[in-house]
């Protein structure tokens, strides 16, 4: 079938998992992580920004075989980037860090495209997530392609062509070669030393679209080099260096990743719960005056979220909710942290004034503790006072996680306000069920 043998392990594992029937234990993670995930999107779909994509796409919406979410109806390809994109928008969804991180329920969008399209049922699509996350997160763990300057929908192409590969039917040669091609051919630099742009909310949503585009050339019968991953100048060589993939199926990861809270990046989770907690604590008339503000936190965290100084002037609002310093301070301001909250920020000069005089500064402890704890501590000097508070991760972290009713909160949450609250709880209901549908279009409609 093919040479390399990375590329048979994760076909051996991807079809042996798919055929194992899901405990409950997994159909709850699962359908929780679609609801999570669907949440954010549906928080994203009103935005202008949004929709100059789907304009640009040339996306009319009136017809098609998938649904992008409050958008219309479209081809495979364009609804699952667009869902994709609104699902990533506001930096909401699910995230997972082992020796590299990143973004595992990017891939979910696909995974809906692709079982619209092919009118699988709620427990088809949910294990076929449930396999191309365990790839994404097998990846994360063992291997270092995040630190060579590579964006996580690197990773995100190979598990989404794994979802997808399933649902589509391929057969294991086919298989092979679809992750073959997607492996060559959707390694993305990760682009961020800086201001952060819109990209951001593109990467995966790009890499979906490669998946759904070489599992369609695989059904045909088109080869992928070989070997891909090993080999001279091969994945291994030129992307991500040493790779060791567990792959275990008696291994349940469906429950692994971290949900958020907060429309912010993982590493401000945290420090955000704790400076909500110390607001509460000091009081309305202690909030103007803060003298001081300290966060300690791990060093990878302050690597991606509190290192460089665009980080302290934010411009715009993909830089904000990717740093720690000004993500405290809205929340110590504010006393909220909404999505609409990033943005008004951004321009509120008492939220700038107050994120220049956050420090943040690592605890070895933090460091040492991380990735199994993302501990925190925020110290405020205020009116002469000091006010400190500390957490070993923030809400949703597996190390303190978020029940499925949680994910339906945030979902009823984003979408009443677009859907009226009566649609909103109708459609956090069909999502609970979601295994149980024989026709998944039903529950991609609120």
């Amino acid at each position: 079938m093919t040479h390399d043998s990375i590329t048979r392990a994760i076909v051996d594992f991807a079809f042996a998992s798919y055929a194992l029937p899901l405990d409950e234990l997994r159909r709850d993670a699962l359908t929780a992580r679609i609801m999570d995930a669907l949440g954010c999107a549906i928080a994203a779909s009103e935005d202008e920004e949004v929709r100059r994509v789907a304009a640009a796409l040339g996306f009319a919406g009136e017809a098609g075989p998938c649904t992008a979410l409050m958008l219309g109806r479209g081809s495979v390809e364009t609804a699952a980037f667009l869902n994709g994109m609104m699902v990533r928008f506001h930096d909401w969804n699910d995230t997972y860090v082992g020796r590299n991180g990143g973004h595992p329920s990017d891939i979910i969008a696909a995974a809906l495209a692709a079982g619209e399209e092919a009118q699988c049922g709620g427990d088809e699509v949910l294990r076929a997530i449930g396999v191309g996350q365990h790839v994404m997160l097998d990846m994360c763990d063992g291997s270092n392609a995040l630190a060579r300057g590579w964006d996580h929908a690197t990773y995100i192409g190979i598990a989404a062509t794994v979802a997808v590969g399933l649902l589509r039917g391929l057969n294991p040669a086919q298989f092979a070669h679809a992750i073959s091609m997607v492996t060559a051919a959707n390694n993305m630099l990760l682009a961020r030393s800086a201001k952060v742009s819109t990209w951001r909310s593109l990467a995966s949503p790009q890499a979906l679209r490669n998946a759904l585009f070489v599992t369609a050339l695989a059904k045909a019968d088109v080869s992928g080099p070989d070997p891909v991953f090993e080999g001279r100048l091969g994945f291994l060589e030129v992307v991500c260096g040493d790779l060791h993939l567990e792959l275990d199926r008696a291994r349940d990861r469906s429950g692994d990743t971290h949900l958020k809270r907060f429309p912010a990046v993982f590493h401000a989770q945290a420090p955000c719960e704790i400076a909500l907690m110390l607001r509460d604590e000091m009081g309305a008339d202690l909030v103007a005056p803060i003298d001081e503000i300290e966060v300690a936190t791990h060093a990878f965290g302050i690597h991606w979220a509190g290192s460089i100084p665009a980080l302290w002037e934010p411009e715009n609002r993909e830089t904000a909710d990717h740093s720690i310093p000004f993500m405290v301070a809205l929340a110590l301001l504010r006393g909220q942290v909404r999505h609409h909250d990033i943005e008004a920020g951004v321009h509120d000069g008492a939220v700038r004034a107050l994120t220049r005089r956050v420090r943040v500064v690592e605890d070895p402890s933090h460091s040492s503790a991380w990735p199994k704890q993302a501990p925190a501590r925020v110290t405020v000097m205020a009116g002469g006072r000091r006010f400190e508070g500390s957490l070993i991760a923030g809400s949703g972290h597996a190390a303190r996680p978020l029940l499925r009713d949680r994910s339906a909160d945030k979902l009823i949450h984003n979408a009443t306000p677009v859907v009226g609250r009566e649609r909103a709880f109708a459609w956090a209901t069909r999502l609970a069920d979601f295994a149980k549908a024989e026709d998944i279009s039903t529950a991609l409609s609120p």
